[in-house]
């Protein structure tokens, strides 16, 4: 095949490389494609298929703007119940979910087999922070918890975004497209609920104001898994890696689709984003290692455009940043970029109940969350995360694990560390000790036994950071509407504009509205 160079090939509009890079990703593309870089032109590339890349990947599509999605990781379509990995896998070394180490993402100790798997752990100071990978980005690996900021801690961390308006448009609009709706009474009164009724119990006695979420799953697949008529997996905590019985709406099965199905949008999955560059012919140049599904790099496929959207999350949108500040590909980027990164003052905990009806075996996913406002500290918020209890436990003793958030009184920074091409998180756990004397005090309402509270696993002792927020955040290093500053045409649409924080809730359900908030206002700008 003749190779042409980059102003030839793009000019030539034959496409060959987003199309092949839209295709293909097994080794068979090794033989067609080796060793060349292919070069293509779209109006715009989002980096990154997350809530961020998503939302904005279906309103340009929809505005008529030719598109392309480059995500590294694969496109996990549902093949059947062995399409993801499950806890008791991953505790054995599945390599399916980890992202290209040798090392499983989420213990940070396990040897696995290296593949390009759906969760990367990225180092840090006090602590390791971890994020998704794979065509959805973190939907693939969150919980499914679509809750909504309580006004008051919301308009504290966003005192620029009118509440008002996200309230009545912009979350609404998400939950249309993503949410399977909070957990019906008929499934909440099934064995393996036992435990979330437990908790709505104990909190509402402790006069905490309960909410029950919306979630990105769909109950009747759920209620399917209760009747018997499937095998069970969000019913009995296999919801975090995928979901063995499809019943989580990933953003492939809504955001996603709808943006191909405009035909004006391309998804390119396994596309490894290597750097980012200014290009004085178009704008901009995204470089690409596409990778097979044993992470080996099979071509390059560089994408110039006129719009990038940066959309890889909070941790890799800003290595991505700073890496191009780094080398000098990307001029003037400001000092801002890195800066105010937190983990959304998240502490997971533990507490030992009493409840002989509860079923060692908790159903899924979270689903209702609980706030204390009375808290004389600060409000804390608990989302109750079931899970499979383990151990020995005195008899009718249960588990019950909680998801601590509140806001983070001191945030910290990212920084690139070029020897092993990643962000390096640092984050100042000590100095927010207050936030886990908030935690304690609120948990110490709930009823459990002999005062025997449970420590948690706290962000920067041997646990990690689940929801990274910050390092490109609006007002700071970009706008309210996500261009960063002294960067014409460049937009960042993903957690990585939230101040450390979305307000004592889980975040996916504000990075998503922000990113309808940004698209509705910015796309009749674009041409």
């Amino acid at each position: 095949m003749k190779r042409l160079n980059r102003r030839g090939f793009i000019r030539s509009g034959v496409g060959l490389g987003a199309a092949a890079g839209a295709a293909l990703g097994t080794s068979s593309a090794r033989a067609l494609f080796d060793p060349p870089a292919f070069w293509t032109y779209r109006t715009a590339v989002v980096v990154g298929s997350g809530f961020g890349g998503s939302v904005a990947a279906l309103r340009l599509g929809q505005a008529g703007i030719h598109t392309t999605v480059v995500e590294r990781g694969k496109n996990w379509a549902y093949q059947g119940e062995n399409t993801f990995p499950v806890i008791a896998s991953s505790q054995s070394g599945d390599g399916r979910g980890t992202w290209l180490s040798d090392t499983d993402a989420a213990s940070g100790a396990l040897p696995v087999g290296r593949y390009p798997g759906m969760l990367e752990r990225v180092a840090g100071d006090t602590t390791d922070s971890v994020c998704g990978a794979g065509l959805g980005g973190g939907s693939l690996v969150y919980g499914g918890v679509l809750l909504q900021p309580r006004r008051e801690l919301f308009e504290s961390v966003f005192p620029s975004l009118d509440y008002d308006e996200m309230d009545q448009e912009f979350y609404p609009r998400v939950l249309s497209l993503v949410s399977g709706g909070t957990i019906p009474d008929d499934i909440l009164e099934s064995p393996t609920y036992a435990g979330i009724k437990n908790f709505i119990a104990g909190a509402t006695a402790a006069g905490m104001d309960v909410t029950r979420s919306h979630v990105g799953f769909d109950w009747n697949v759920i209620r399917r898994e209760i009747q018997g008529e499937i095998t069970p997996y969000a019913s009995v905590g296999e919801y975090v890696f995928g979901c063995n019985s499809n019943a989580k709406n990933t953003l492939d099965k809504n955001y996603l689709r709808l943006a191909a199905e405009t035909g004006r949008v391309r998804i390119a999955p396994l596309h490894h984003v290597t750097t980012i560059t200014e290009d004085s012919m178009y704008g901009y140049a995204v470089r690409c290692d596409v990778l097979d599904e044993a992470g080996e790099v099979v071509y390059r496929h560089n994408i110039a455009c006129k719009y990038l959207f940066m959309a890889a999350g909070s941790l890799n949108t800003t290595k991505l940043l700073l890496k191009a500040k780094e080398a000098g590909d990307l001029a003037d980027i400001n000092d801002a970029v890195g800066q105010l990164f937190g983990g959304n003052g998240d502490e997971l905990m533990g507490r030992l109940v009493y409840n002989p009806a509860q079923n060692p075996v908790q159903g899924g996913p979270p689903c209702v969350a609980a706030h204390d406002p009375a808290n004389p500290i600060k409000t804390v918020g608990f989302m109750h995360s079931p899970s499979n209890q383990r151990g020995d436990l005195p008899e009718g003793v249960r588990m019950q694990l909680h998801m601590a958030m509140s806001v983070p009184d001191q945030l910290g920074q990212l920084t690139y560390d070029p020897s092993r091409d990643q962000p390096y998180v640092s984050y100042p756990f000590e100095e927010n000790a207050q936030d886990r004397a908030a935690h304690y005090m609120s948990l110490a309402k709930l009823p459990h036994v002999d005062n025997g509270v449970i420590p948690g696993t706290a962000i920067g002792s041997a646990g990690a950071i689940w929801h990274p927020l910050g390092g490109v955040v609006m007002g700071e290093a970009c706008s309210d509407l996500g261009e960063l500053l002294g960067k014409r045409n460049l937009f960042v649409v993903d957690g990585s504009l939230m101040p450390g924080s979305t307000a004592a809730a889980n975040p996916s359900l504000t990075i998503a509205a922000n990113a309808e908030r940004i698209m509705q206002r910015l796309v009749p700008q674009l041409s």
